[in-house]
């Protein structure tokens, strides 16, 4: 018996929220191991800017502008990759953002805001994406959820919610796909070190936080990359349905 391949060769990888962040480190970790990444993100300039490091260091990247949040752009996005690829082997969710307001300050704007792109573009895009696998019989969906999905965390009540309904999510589809061979998987890490997470936190509430962790240091983009190879490659093919913390120790 060999050793599980891990590689990504010959796989096309679609990535939401790749221009910066955490979905940026997994466009650059996924083709560095071979896939053709297709770049989904709002941010022209800098999705743009991944891709071209990509293809500086020899891979293949296709930037295609996405609001993930609107059904016309996703498919239009999807029916671009099936173009220029001719199939979609691997589809990561990374598109999300995390808000703090207490519940009885929270407006409706910031409630959907918050839904919207943590929950419905997930829904969106593997909905699309997933009508290709099926009819592929083959792919992996990876969903990036957080650990505030079971945490009881104040001020996260709309964030919270999402990334829990994401993990519900993940688990129906994986029943609904598994007989077409497409596997859907979440990975919920703990806090990691992006300037988006710095932000919202500010200085004394991240410096907290980043000591919390059994392990004693906050979390890194590269953190995360090992585990998403491996649930996009052959290597995790009877995996399904789980929800997988990376948080430096039990959340």
């Amino acid at each position: 018996m060999g050793i599980p391949d891990f590689s990504l060769d010959g796989k096309v990888a679609v990535i939401t929220g790749s221009s910066r962040g955490i979905g940026k480190k997994l466009a650059l970790g996924f083709a560095e191991a071979g896939a053709s990444v297709v770049l989904a993100a709002r941010t022209v300039t800098e999705l743009e800017a991944t891709a071209q490091e990509i293809t500086a260091e020899g891979g293949k990247a296709l930037a295609v502008p996405t609001d993930v949040t609107n059904s016309a752009q996703v498919s239009d996005m999807v029916r671009t990759a099936i173009e220029e690829f001719g199939r979609i082997d691997v589809l990561v969710n990374s598109a999300g953002i995390a808000e703090w307001t207490s519940l009885l300050d929270m407006n409706e704007e910031a409630w959907d805001r918050v839904i919207d792109l943590n929950l419905k573009s997930v829904y969106l895009c593997a909905r699309t994406v997933g009508r290709v696998m099926v009819e592929q019989r083959s792919g992996s969906i990876i969903n990036l959820s957080s650990g505030s999905a079971t945490a009881t965390v104040a001020n996260q009540a709309h964030y919270s919610a999402a990334k829990a309904g994401l993990n519900q999510f993940t688990r129906v589809l994986a029943v609904e796909w598994g007989p077409f061979n497409v596997r859907v998987n979440a990975i919920s890490p703990g806090l990691i070190a992006t300037r988006r997470a710095q932000d919202v936190l500010g200085p004394a509430l991240f410096e907290k936080f980043s000591k919390a962790a059994p392990l004693g240091r906050v979390g890194q983009p590269d953190d995360l990359l090992g585990l998403a190879v491996f649930l996009a490659s052959e290597a995790s093919a009877y995996i399904s349905g789980v929800i997988i913390p990376v948080a430096g120790g039990p959340q």
